[in-house]
This record gives C-alpha cells, sequence and structure tokens, in this order.
C-alpha cells in the first residue's frame, strides 16, 4: 500500500523534471533574444543568451553604444540565421568594443569563406543591431 503513493510522487516529479527541461536548453527557442544585425549591405540574425549580451545588444540598437558581435559560429543556420550556412552560437556570442581584423567581414563573405570563419570566429567590426524579435 506505501508504494502507490511513492510511485505518485515519483512520476509527479518525472513530469515535473520533463515539464522544466527545455529552459534549461541554452538552444531552446524560448531562452535568449534574437536580434536583426546589418553588416554593410548584409543582414544576419543572432540569438543571444547572455543576459549582458542582451542588454548591450538593446543598447546598440537604441543607439547608445557602437559595440559589434563577436564569438564562435557554428555551421548550419541554427533555426534563425535563414539564409545563411552558419550562425552565431548563442551562448558565447558577445557584444565588444573591439576586435581583431582576422575576423572582420560581412555576412556573405562569412558564407564563401565558412571553414576559416568556423575556426577563428566571427567579429563584423561595422555591424549595428537594427531590430529586435
Amino acid at each position: 500500500m506505501k508504494s502507490k503513493p511513492l510511485g505518485r510522487i515519483l512520476a509527479a516529479l518525472l513530469l515535473a523534471a520533463v515539464g522544466c527541461s527545455d529552459g534549461d536548453d541554452p538552444t531552446s527557442p524560448q531562452r535568449g533574444r534574437l536580434f536583426v544585425v546589418r553588416a554593410g549591405a548584409d543582414e544576419f540574425r543572432m540569438r543571444v543568451t547572455d543576459p549582458e549580451t542582451i542588454r548591450l545588444a538593446m543598447e546598440n540598437l537604441a543607439g547608445g553604444n557602437a559595440r559589434h558581435p563577436h564569438g564562435p559560429i557554428a555551421a548550419g543556420d541554427g533555426g534563425f540565421n535563414s539564409p545563411w550556412s552558419w550562425h552565431f552560437a548563442p551562448d558565447s556570442v558577445r557584444m565588444v568594443a573591439l576586435s581583431i581584423e582576422v575576423c572582420d567581414g560581412s555576412p556573405s563573405y562569412v558564407e564563401a569563406h565558412r571553414a576559416d570563419y568556423l575556426a577563428s570566429g566571427y567579429c563584423p567590426w561595422g555591424a549595428r543591431v537594427i531590430a529586435a524579435e
């Protein structure tokens, strides 16, 4: 008789854990903020999960800073950066004031030289946040 309440408790705990797991996944669409960024004549989208980076990107959107995105990119559009075949890693992209020149470039240049940027990261110097979605 005592095993029935224990079984119910365990089942409830399992359901609660499964129900909460999406919020802990950094790739979950519910986590972070999506931004549209213009770099030269091109635009791309970046998902950001770091709260300070989100704050700086919103500040950039409002014209409050001249920072640009910097961080590792991954293959594929990540579910948000179509039509490009790359995307910033949402948990690693940062808004920075300075970067080295080797990681600068337009999104279309990154597309054409993706393997190089997958190895070194991406930092479009003149990029500006133009929208938050």
